[in-house]
């Protein structure tokens, strides 16, 4: 690693990561809607958290590179614009809906105050999910997400101005990742709850950390990252590594070196994805259906476990068919709300923005996207 920071390149549409945000989304769905297959909600959080970091990281490194300085103002106006207005309306819409009858409702002021503070994992752990409203449970990991957000860019350019080798860089993060994970098995070996282990900031920030150090060490945007070169070594890394980050979820320690497993297999599952965008899973992750799943999924995590919850109080004999009644009704949503909220939005955080105006560059990068170069979408919680 360069002890020089490397000319950033103009950060455009990355490819795959869309179609890694659309796995993510249909993990949690699928979790949440009870489908055959008991397959752990978790790991698409897990894939978000790691996603996030990433990208954020990347979005960081770049404005740094080329002007020595991040603008905090815009980077949380930005964050602002991608998470405040789409999440408030949605908390709205809920409460209303509770208070009609719409909905079953359990929520009381705290709860409904911790979900539009940023504060319903700790809430969860203390007061389960009494209290909450209806489906909004799921906010605990926008919590995770925005405390991130709140600390980690003041600590990126502190690493920069005190620590300017990109391996010192990593080599802090790691250590922080390590410290994080030495803390759950602290906190299990106490006795401490699932819920507490689960759901706190301060033992599931280490998975947005591995994002960062993949941003920072080894981004395949800045061409820091290679294949084998063999045509069918690429796939073979993500399956092998998609296989770990699924068994991670089975073992007994699952709440403890599970989560930091399914980070450290997430480098193998993100980095082959990116890079061969024109393999057979590369084409598939990209293709425009799978990668507009990816672009609506953060409504459609506000959305769906609303409805799911809705879909159970009304009709429960419904089962399966409620279930997939009340998905397409989140992706209706979730359409509208990309269409009338974000997009419009989306115009005003590209102001504030001084980096994605234009395509990765591929000499630099090493990356060749199918597609025409977009601006980088910024990720929101959850």
């Amino acid at each position: 690693m360069s002890s020089i920071a490397t000319k950033a390149p103009k950060i455009g549409h990355i490819p795959s990561l869309n179609g890694l945000r659309a796995i993510a989304i249909g993990i949690v769905v699928w979790a949440h809607a009870h489908f055959p297959g008991h397959l752990a909600g978790g790991l698409g959080v897990s894939l978000f958290f790691f996603l996030s970091g990433y990208l954020i990281t990347t979005l960081l490194r770049a404005e740094y590179d080329r002007y020595e300085k991040i603008s905090f103002s815009d980077f949380y106006k930005r964050r602002a614009l991608r998470i405040f207005p789409p999440m408030y309306i949605v908390i709205a819409m809920v409460i209303l809906l509770s208070l009609v009858g719409f909905l079953p409702n359990t929520m009381t002021a705290g709860g409904a105050a911790s979900t539009a503070l940023f504060l319903t994992n700790y809430w969860i752990i203390t007061h389960g999910h009494e209290g909450v409203p209806a489906g909004l449970g799921i906010f605990w990991s926008l919590a995770v997400e925005e405390h991130f957000y709140l600390v980690f860019p003041l600590m990126y350019v502190a690493m920069r101005k005190w620590l300017p080798k990109r391996a010192h860089q990593v080599s802090l993060l790691l250590g922080l990742c390590f410290i994080v994970l030495a803390w759950r098995i602290f906190l299990w070996m106490n006795g401490a709850s699932g819920p507490r282990l689960y759901y706190a900031t301060d033992t599931r920030m280490d998975a947005l950390l591995w994002g960062a150090i993949l941003a920072i060490g080894f981004n395949p945007v800045y061409g820091e990252a290679r294949l084998p070169s063999r045509p069918w070594a690429g796939t073979a890394i993500v399956i092998a590594s998609a296989a770990a980050f699924y068994a991670s979820s089975k073992i007994p320690g699952q709440f403890v070196i599970g989560f930091t497993i399914q980070s450290i297999a997430a480098f193998g599952i993100f980095v082959p994805l990116i890079l061969a965008p024109k393999s057979r899973l590369g084409r598939l992750l990209n293709w425009k259906p799978i990668a507009w799943i990816g672009v609506i999924s953060y409504s459609l995590y506000l959305f769906h476990r609303w409805l799911l919850e809705a879909a159970e109080f009304w009709a429960p004999d419904l089962g399966a068919l409620g279930a997939v009644c009340a998905i397409v009704c989140a992706v209706l949503l979730s359409w509208a709300m990309r269409a009338w909220v974000e997009k419009p939005l989306a115009r005003r955080r590209k102001q504030l923005s001084r980096v994605g105006e234009s395509s990765v560059t591929p000499q630099l990068s090493g990356v060749t996207s199918e597609s025409p170069a977009k601006p980088a979408e910024e990720p929101a919680a959850g």
